[in-house]
């Protein structure tokens, strides 16, 4: 029998899939430095934002909690692998926040129900280290904040 998790990446293209089976398999695994890309053009998640939207994706694919961020995101780590995350959107301004596209794609992801994997800093620099939490579902966007429900260790939520 198919899980929550299989069901819902079942409609993503193979590229999609592949990915956010990685944070599937990978749960729990601390990462020392940087997470290595799935292949040449398949990054898992970028330095350059929290949300990492790929250009070939209408969807954000994965987020990271840096350690001393600006926000003020909140994870609760629950039994069996699963966990609750509030993140917040990208951009403190306002008006900017709308205009976002990786906001656009975290959206998109309510909509559709669509996964994303979720990373947390444990250690920073020089020698950070990264945990995959696996993948979560986006619930609801309410007062800047996302809010993320992950998948158990037998993908169900």
């Amino acid at each position: 029998m198919n899980s929550s998790f299989e069901i819902l990446i079942s409609k993503l293209s193979a590229r999609h899939q592949k990915s956010l089976k990685w944070f599937m398999d990978n749960k729990g695994v601390k990462i020392k430095g940087w997470p290595e890309p799935l292949s040449k053009d398949e990054l898992l998640l970028t330095m350059a934002k929290g949300i990492y939207k790929p250009k070939d994706l209408d969807h954000a694919l994965s987020i990271r909690l840096s350690l001393n961020g600006p926000y003020d995101d909140q994870l609760t780590e629950l039994e069996d692998g699963k966990f609750t995350l509030k993140y917040y959107q990208e951009n403190l301004t306002v008006h900017k926040r709308d205009l976002e596209y990786t906001n656009i794609a975290m959206n998109k992801c309510i909509n559709d129900v669509v996964p994303v994997g979720v990373f947390i800093q444990r250690k920073a620099k020089p020698n950070p280290i990264y945990e995959v939490m696996g993948p979560a579902i986006i619930k609801k966007w309410e007062k800047g904040f996302y809010a993320l429900n992950g998948f158990d260790n037998s993908g169900e939520f």
